[in-house]
């Protein structure tokens, strides 16, 4: 069936895009720049043996980080497509089950630094001088896990509520907090690394309280209620992948120190350390382009607009091409500013750097296209393609690409292999996608590229209406008259549809637009409008005004209204 759009790109996709792009990406920065901040800190006020404290403790973020991220992306992903159904009831329980574990494994982490605190000190590898200042910054972090690990969460579960700005804020401000209180603690009072550890929870705290207050808003659609049942092992199955990625990046850095000293010495240590800091930041702003996309996929997923899906990816790989070649042609341009910036002054270790970040800088875009696929197939359920490229492409095609490169072209070699690693993973995306598509063409599943059911597709007429622009009663009609190509959807639907669509016209709205949108899906024989007006007086008496018998599932969905007539 013809697709039929007012607009060449679907702009109510375009609009929460948009809206979360920048936030999310500023999110991930913030979280990257706030140890940096802590080391540069603590190295300017204390001496060299305070600033190894944080390194001794990097495993310690590291398995907070890693549960935190398990649950709440696993969570996340499980409560917007569930949003995407209509079933507001299982989505909640993917949401409240996913604070529970965190919950759960926050106070084990609390536990284990409370009772066996000496003995995960020696096991983070401190020696006899700093042992008793890691023991103190350890324990602080640890008792405190429970913070840590609810900030992320709550952070992932508000943006896809919504409120992305929101989840940006929290997490800055945590950053602000830390910085000030890391100088007021550390250069004031005197407290040591101890009250490095202090401001950062401190910092946590701050965050946790800013984006709980969504809760105490209007546009809060989350319901937390205690509740056990199977779904956990689904949210945990959605979270692999983001997990394993702070598994392997750890994994990573402990061989690749070993391996890269035994290449070059100290020397390619140092411009290994400038590399990876590069990674980090860069990884850290790639993979807020690319989970940007997560709440709008696993959504319209639910929803099974696949067309919403498809403008969702052209416009993450539009502005993956846009930003990461503007990157990539910065650092091709001046790659001298990085190892500036990381201190490395001398001739020798600077000219090495400056050619690592060259190599290095090839790696971006293909980088980010995979990390794009990456979240996509997480984001649709298709978690075990998800994990075996993270297993690929973070960890044995970068190790293996590394060993052999490095053997034969030295550290030259150990940057190409990130770019080696990610063509070789895209490589394999590409050839699991036609083993995945033949498995679906046998059960009688003719999918595309995006492995979604082409015959949902075919079946899906849009309609999108900037009411400012054109006619509304035209529209309306146009609407309507869709009903004779649809004859497997009940006549009420359309019925109910036209009620809701005369109260939308007598709406208003502060937006610059009014935009509503009306997808009519035969294949699962319903229709969904979508609108950025403000009728609380209309939500409010919703099923008075849809009187023909329907069933109805009406809220706000990633800012917008949305009802689903079926």
């Amino acid at each position: 069936m013809e697709k039929m759009y007012y607009y060449k790109h679907n702009p109510i996709v375009k609009n929460i895009f948009f809206t979360m792009l920048v936030p999310t990406i500023l999110m991930n920065l913030t979280t990257a720049l706030a140890s940096f901040a802590d080391t540069v800190i603590i190295g300017y006020f204390l001496d060299d043996l305070s600033l190894s404290v944080v390194t001794f403790a990097t495993p310690i973020y590291m398995i907070i980080n890693t549960f935190a991220s398990l649950y709440a992306v696993g969570g996340s992903i499980a409560m917007s497509i569930d949003s995407g159904k209509g079933d507001k009831e299982t989505a909640n329980e993917a949401f409240s089950i996913s604070l529970e574990l965190i919950a759960l494994t926050g106070c084990l982490l609390l536990l284990s630094g409370i009772f066996f605190g000496r003995q995960i000190t020696v096991w983070l590898g401190a020696g006899e001088e700093v042992f008793e200042m890691v023991y103190a910054y350890a324990m602080i972090i640890l008792v405190s896990a429970p913070v840590f690990m609810l900030n992320i969460g709550l952070a992932f579960f508000v943006r896809n509520d919504g409120r992305p700005t929101l989840s940006m804020v929290g997490m800055f401000l945590s950053i602000v907090v830390n910085i000030v209180f890391d100088i007021v603690f550390i250069g004031v009072m005197n407290l040591g690394v101890a009250g490095a550890a202090y401001a950062t929870v401190l910092g946590q705290l701050v965050s946790v309280i800013v984006i709980a207050s969504h809760f105490f808003t209007s546009r809060n659609t989350l319901k937390f209620h205690f509740v056990v049942n199977g779904i956990v092992f689904r949210i945990i199955k959605n979270g692999a992948s983001t997990a394993l990625h702070f598994v392997y990046q750890f994994l990573t850095i402990l061989i690749m120190n070993h391996y890269v000293v035994s290449l070059a010495g100290t020397s390619g240590v140092v411009v290994y350390t400038v590399v990876f800091n590069l990674y980090t930041v860069s990884l850290a702003l790639f993979e807020g382009l690319s989970q940007t996309i997560q709440p709008m996929v696993s959504l319209y997923y639910g929803e099974k607009s696949h067309r919403k899906i498809k403008d969702t990816l052209r416009l993450v790989f539009l502005t993956t091409i846009v930003i990461c070649g503007t990157v990539t042609i910065g650092l091709e341009i001046a790659p001298q500013i990085v190892p500036t910036v990381f201190g490395v002054s001398e001739v020798a270790l600077l000219e090495q750097s400056v050619l690592a970040v060259r190599i290095y800088g090839t790696s971006m875009i293909i980088m980010t296209i995979n990390v794009v696929i990456g979240y996509y197939l997480q984001s649709t359920e298709n978690s075990f393609m998800s994990a075996v490229l993270v297993s690929f492409r973070c960890f044995a095609l970068f190790l293996g690409s590394a060993f052999v490169l490095g053997k034969i072209f030295g550290m030259n070699g150990v940057w190409g292999a990130y770019t080696s690693a990610e063509v070789i993973t895209f490589m394999i995306f590409l050839l699991m996608n036609q083993i995945k598509r033949m498995r679906l063409r046998k059960d009688g599943i003719e999918a595309d590229v995006f492995l979604l059911n082409k015959e949902i597709e075919k079946n899906t007429s849009c309609f999108t209406l900037c009411c400012q622009n054109d006619d509304f009663q035209e529209y309306r009609k146009v609407i309507l008259k869709q009903e004779e190509n649809y004859p497997d959807i009940s006549e009420a639907v359309f019925l109910d549809v036209e009620q809701y669509l005369l109260q939308l016209e007598k709406c208003k709205t502060k937006e610059k637009d009014k935009y509503i949108e009306v997808e009519i899906n035969g294949k699962e024989q319903k229709v969904i409008v979508r609108d950025n007006l403000n009728h609380s007086v209309l939500q409010e008496n919703i099923q008075n005004s849809i009187q023909h018998g329907s069933k109805v599932e009406y809220g706000p969905v990633l800012g917008w209204n949305r009802i689903c007539v079926e």
